[in-house]
């Protein structure tokens, strides 16, 4: 019973988290209002992220009520976790644990991004989701794409991404 509890709220947690961070990634990249993907990141979070910005003012380019609303997110997380067993109490899983636990769903939105990108690459390269996810994807495989040449005509920069975001992974899963 807990168990599948604890796994829709990681679920729900985790797809909720990885909008609000994806909604500050695209207004730190300076995305247009009028893109789709941004316009439903946007509708969809809106709602949590509207009352945090009255007292959290966004800074520039970054939005800082949609990380400080992921990061509660998190909390709630982990407090829930706690609640039916799961986790331990202190102030390592509260504070420093749900920050942990944000860092790794932005390697986990950027792994997804990724992929999205090899996809459309492969499917339409020429398509509007393409271009957004080739835009939102480059600051991370470009550091990539420096050192490891297209082979065939297949660019290996993603496949390297994906090796070092799951060790990066790997090492914070016990963490949060």
């Amino acid at each position: 019973m807990f168990g599948l509890f604890l796994f829709t709220l990681k679920l729900v947690c985790s797809a909720f988290g990885c909008l609000l961070l994806l909604r500050a990634y695209m207004r730190y990249m300076c995305t247009p209002s009028n893109d789709p993907l941004y316009a439903f990141c946007y509708s969809l979070t809106e709602w949590a992220v509207k009352s945090a910005s009255t007292f959290i003012k966004r800074r520039g380019n970054i939005d800082w009520p949609a990380i400080f609303v992921c990061y509660l997110v998190a909390v709630l997380y982990q407090f829930f976790h706690w609640l039916v067993g799961s986790g331990s109490f202190g102030i390592f899983p509260f504070i420093l644990g749900s920050a942990v636990l944000v860092v790794y769903w932005a390697i986990e939105l950027a792994m997804w991004v990724a992929l999205a990108f090899c996809i459309f690459s492969w499917v339409n390269p020429s398509g509007q989701i393409y271009r957004i996810t080739s835009f939102l994807s480059y600051p991370f495989l470009a550091p990539f794409k420096k050192f490891i040449p297209n082979w065939r005509n297949l660019d290996l920069s993603a496949l390297a991404f994906f090796i070092l975001a799951n060790i990066a992974l790997a090492v914070l899963a016990p963490l949060t």
